[in-house]
């Protein structure tokens, strides 16, 4: 399992500085990526405050990529609101000047008004997706491409330099439906945060369309997490209904016995919130389903991202490596 760190590229709590000086450490600190979110127009969650700084994620890792020398990059995951030749230049540049691992993560947004600001039809976001994924996948390897697609034609495009390394392609959703996309269009499969019982459900399905498809696709997750040395410290002020209600597929949750999410144990999966010894005990959770790769939200404790992130490196990775 590798491990990697969201940046925190959005909010109150970010600075040009803090992000060039924080992947920096990251990287010193031994975390294998970094990852960013994508947004056009960004309306805060309830737990992520009422600012609405964000920066564009290609930017923010072009920066990091000229900062740091080994730690790979990745989106998590960018939405229908660049056109699909953008895209594939976007990642192949970032892979050029990187010359290193990039992890392309895709979605489908949410959120009408953001995707018509863009000049896309929300209703044609699922299109959308499947043709930039396979028109990125066609430029990054071959010159001279035709695409003669429902939403988008070109005719003898190329684009240089090519991507050194080919770029991971993720899909990003929590559905059973995300779970087809990934195991149809990309290499892995990336649902974020989800509930303990619903990643369970999601992977049996995904192991199902393996055997059925004679292909298999990587697996990573994106929990929020809570830590502190003081374990009390760590699971107080978390806003359970908020981190319940946070993402467009919550309603299709596998809910806990209780019936709702009321406490912070009900939130195993999505939410890991405790002192080191709790961190790790989940970590072996998900080691144990085989995920290939899990990336840290400290977006609750953006404030405290630095000390937090050397906590981690200190304290859980030497003990799940």
């Amino acid at each position: 399992m590798k491990f990697g760190m969201l940046l925190p590229h959005f909010g109150e709590q970010c600075t040009p500085q803090r992000l060039i000086q924080t992947s920096q450490r990251l990287e010193e600190l031994g975390y294998d990526s970094v990852w960013v979110r994508d947004h056009l127009l960004w309306a805060p969650h309830g737990m992520e405050g009422t600012n609405t700084t964000f920066v564009e994620p290609f930017i923010v890792l072009a920066a990091v990529a000229g900062a740091t020398t080994r730690i790979g990059l990745g989106t998590a995951v960018v939405i229908p609101v660049r056109w699909p030749l953008k895209v594939a230049q976007d990642f192949a540049s970032l892979s050029y000047i990187g010359q290193r691992e990039v992890h392309a993560g895709f979605g489908l947004g949410s959120n009408r008004k953001e995707l018509a600001a863009a000049g896309f039809d929300v209703d044609e976001r699922a299109t959308i997706f499947e043709e930039t994924v396979e028109i990125c996948k066609r430029v990054w390897k071959d010159d001279h491409i035709n695409w003669a697609g429902e939403q988008f034609q070109y005719e003898d495009v190329s684009i240089s330099p090519k991507p050194p390394i080919a770029p991971v392609t993720w899909y990003g959703g929590t559905s059973r439906r995300s779970v087809r996309r990934a195991i149809d269009s990309c290499d892995g499969w990336l649902p974020g945060r989800l509930p303990m019982a619903t990643l369970d459900n999601r992977l049996q399905y995904l192991h199902k369309l393996e055997q059925e498809r004679g292909r298999t696709v990587k697996t990573g997750v994106i929990p929020v997490i809570s830590i502190d040395e003081d374990r009390d410290k760590a699971r107080a002020n978390i806003d359970v209904h908020a981190l319940a209600h946070s993402s467009e597929g919550s309603k299709d949750w596998i809910k806990p016995p209780s019936g709702e999410f009321r406490t912070v144990d009900d939130l195993e999966g999505l939410l890991l919130a405790g002192d080191p010894n709790d961190i790790v005990r989940d970590l072996e959770k998900f080691r144990e389903r085989n995920i290939d790769t899990f990336i840290f939200d400290l977006r609750l404790q953006f404030d405290r991202y630095e000390e937090k992130a050397e906590l981690i490196a200190r304290e859980v990775l030497p003990r799940v490596r």
